[in-house]
C-alpha cells in the first residue's frame, strides 16, 4: 500500500543530491590547471 500524500519518485530522483556534491560539481566545472606536484602540503 502506498501513502497517497507521498509523491512517487522518478528513478533518477531516488537519491537526493548532497550539498557537498553540488559544490564539488561546481568546482569541477572549471578545469584545474594549477601544478599540484611541486609543492606538496
Amino acid at each position: 500500500m502506498h501513502e497517497p500524500t507521498i509523491p512517487e519518485l522518478e528513478v533518477d530522483e531516488s537519491i537526493a543530491p548532497r550539498p557537498e556534491e553540488e559544490i564539488a560539481d561546481a568546482l569541477r566545472a572549471e578545469p584545474d590547471v594549477e601544478d599540484h606536484g611541486r609543492n606538496p602540503r
